[in-house]
């Protein structure tokens, strides 16, 4: 059982072998007086095992003992072992005798609860009985009771059919009027809707007419744009290719050869930008005067040049400048009425946008109008639809009680009438209330009805003079739009006129702008081809410097392409070298864990085994004492034997402590490895992460 005490090494667990149950006496559980007396099956296989695998146990213990008899230094073990033996079986018989005694208890229990049982069964039947004849009894009481009510009833029936069929016609009546209302509504919608939707198409083609002319004043208008551009590009150009010349003659040549004719190009540009918008303001004030003088020319002049005559020469002369001056005066007037009509052409356009505003918001509430009028129509089906369901609620109820009242006459005819009287007073009473009661809640639903159909009438009206106020307002913004939309036609006439004459002023000024560009383009000509054959030289000095620039840059980006090659390929040395040091961190890790683990096994399996060897110790030491004293002088040789035994007995006892130390010392030691592993790792994580 235990090792020698000379052995210093551990005990490994599978040495360890199965002990006896323990000694103490077990109480039986509360919930052992439902089991049934006979045991199942399942727990008699149970115990037929329990009993042959313990039989083998026996045959090893009298196999050791037969082994040990061979040796006369182990019979003190031998008679410790059959000790146990002993001890167990009585502990079996104990248990067994437990049982017994419990099932017998049981047994009882089961007797006194089926008898308890059935005295209940006994007293439920009685108790049944007398149900049934007083349910006999109430069904007598109810058959006279039944045919009272039965007369009430049929009375009720009639006074209910008369209401639904008046809830009928009136509910007819409302419908049809309700009816012709909404198709009425719908067609002056209808026809609203087509008026909306041939204004909406006019609206259209007058906006395409307002867009296309638009888009011809816009084109003028970026054609003069470009041409403003032209100039200021050229001017722009002249400017830069003087700072250019000026930046780049050094200063010292620049301040005696170049100054002289710089200051005398300044001046030149200024005087030709003056006289550039002398000449633009000079075109914008002639413009109207050549135009007026055109038309009188074309309009009259030829013939009265045909009918002068040469002595009336003079008188006609001064004629035609008097008229002519009139004339001029007149254009001039006219010019001023363009403008002002452009003036007004803008105003009308934003009326325009307004209109079309106003049009949406009318389209947008007809759509309104006419969701209301689904919606009221769908109400009106709504009501419909209730009026057919209490319809077929009433149908449902007379048909629940002509069928009640065939079952109670049913009934009456089988059983006899009750005798007693004043039963059947109370219950007549009791029918009169419910009539009465019936009475007043069917002139209340006559009333609701009544009432909302009065609602029903009076809302179908408001909302019709509603409709019809809407409609009337409508024709009168239709009427409106249709005035204003003849107006903007006549306006967008004159518009189109005043275009037309737009049209040819801006061909005029761009035949002077075309001149304008020629004069200047000769004069920045003559500049720019001195300018350029300087610059052609600067330009290939330039040149040179760029592309020995080139150079220097190329042979940089290689290098650095170089070095950062250089330097992708350490990072990824020093990061496969870093992943390589945390992977044998975690499998000493898990080594080091493992182990603990282990040791922390065989601990605990040796301290169970102290645990279980100890008052196996004491009952020896017990009864070794208590065999010493009968025997006495006679039994020396047995005590002289038992001696040896507690001597082996104190030093596996020491051995066992000796062993727990040597556990203990090396699961510190292996805890204070791995806690310095831990810390090497932590310091090492912590430059890599400052790095």
């Amino acid at each position: 059982m235990f090792p020698p005490s000379g052995s210093t090494g551990l005990i490994p667990p599978s040495r360890f072998q199965a002990w006896p149950l323990s000694t103490l006496p077990k109480i039986a559980p509360t919930w052992l007086a439902d089991i049934p007396l006979v045991q199942p099956p399942g727990h008699r296989d149970v115990s037929e095992r329990r009993t042959d695998t313990q039989r083998p146990q026996v045959m090893m213990w009298e196999r050791d003992v037969s082994s040990d008899r061979q040796e006369p230094g182990q019979r003190g073990r031998c008679r410790d072992q059959q000790a146990e033996l002993i001890s167990w079986q009585l502990q079996e018989l104990q248990r067994l005798e437990e049982k017994v005694r419990l099932l017998r208890e049981t047994s009882l229990q089961q007797k006194m609860r089926l008898e308890a049982q059935a005295t209940e069964l006994e007293a439920l039947a009685r108790a049944e009985k007398a149900g049934r004849a007083e349910a006999e009894g109430l069904r007598a009481a109810l058959a006279g009771t039944e045919v009272v009510r039965k007369n009430l009833e049929e009375g009720s029936q009639r006074e209910l059919e008369e209401v639904q069929r008046r809830h009928q016609k009136q509910l007819s009546s409302l419908t049809l009027a309700h009816q012709e209302a909404l198709s009425s509504v719908t067609s002056k919608a209808e026809g609203l809707e087509k008026s909306l939707s041939s204004l909406e198409t006019r609206r259209s083609g007058e906006a395409k007419e307002l867009a296309e002319a638009q888009r011809e004043a816009e084109l003028l208008r970026k054609q003069l744009s470009k041409t403003q551009d032209d100039s200021e590009a050229q001017v722009t150009l002249v400017e830069n290719l003087r700072k250019c010349v000026g930046e780049q003659v050094p200063p010292e040549v620049h301040s005696q050869t170049w100054e002289p004719e710089r200051q005398k190009l300044l001046e030149t540009v200024q005087h030709l930008q003056e006289d550039l918008d002398g000449l633009h303001a000079t075109a914008e004030l002639l413009q109207v005067r050549v135009q007026s003088l055109t038309h009188i020319l074309a309009l009259q002049e030829e013939e009265l040049t045909r009918k002068i005559q040469p002595s009336d020469s003079l008188k006609c002369q001064s004629l035609l400048n008097h008229w002519r001056e009139k004339v001029f005066a007149l254009m001039v007037q006219l010019k001023a009425q363009e403008l002002e009509h452009s003036n007004s052409v803008k105003q009308l356009k934003r009326q325009v946008a307004s209109l079309q505003e106003q049009v949406t918001a009318q389209s947008q509430e007809q759509a309104m109008l006419q969701r209301s009028l689904q919606d009221k129509a769908a109400e009106a089906e709504v009501e419909q639809m209730g009026a057919k369901a209490l319809q077929l609620e009433l149908s449902r109820a007379q048909e629940a009680r002509r069928c009640s009242s065939q079952i109670w006459l049913e009934s009456t005819m089988s059983c006899p009438l009750p005798p007693p009287v004043t039963d059947v007073t109370l219950e007549l009473q009791q029918l009169r209330e419910e009539r009465n009661h019936l009475d007043a809640e069917l002139q209340l639903s006559a009333r609701l009805i009544q009432q909302e159909v009065g609602r029903a009438r009076e809302q179908g009206e408001a909302e019709r003079q509603q409709l019809s106020k809407v409609a009337q307002q409508l024709e009168q913004e239709l009427q409106q739009t249709q005035e204003s939309l003849a107006i903007l036609g006549l306006q967008l006439d004159v518009a189109c006129q005043g275009q037309q004459e737009s049209t040819k002023e801006a061909a005029s000024l761009r035949q002077e702008l075309t001149q304008q560009q020629e004069l200047c383009g000769q004069a920045l000509q003559e500049k720019v081809a001195e300018v350029e054959t300087r610059l052609w030289e600067q330009l290939s000095d330039t040149e040179r410097r760029l592309n020995e620039a080139r150079r220097e840059h190329a042979k940089a980006v290689v290098s650095l392409s170089q070095i950062q090659c250089k330097a992708a390929q350490e990072k990824e040395w020093s990061q496969e070298l870093r992943r390589l040091q945390e992977e044998a961190w975690k499998e000493e890790g898990q080594r080091l864990a493992w182990r603990l683990q282990e040791l922390e096994r065989d601990k605990n399996c040796m301290l169970q085994r102290l645990l279980a060897v100890l008052p196996s110790l004491l009952d020896k030491k017990k009864s070794v004492v208590s065999s010493s004293r009968p025997l006495g002088c006679s039994a020396s040789v047995p005590i002289a034997a038992a001696v040896p035994t507690r001597e082996s007995i104190k030093g596996s006892l020491s051995v066992l402590l000796d062993d727990l130390q040597g556990l203990s010392e090396a699961i510190s030691k292996e805890e204070a490895i791995c806690q310095g592993h831990n810390l090497d790792r932590c310091s090492s994580s912590n430059p890599q992460m400052s790095s």
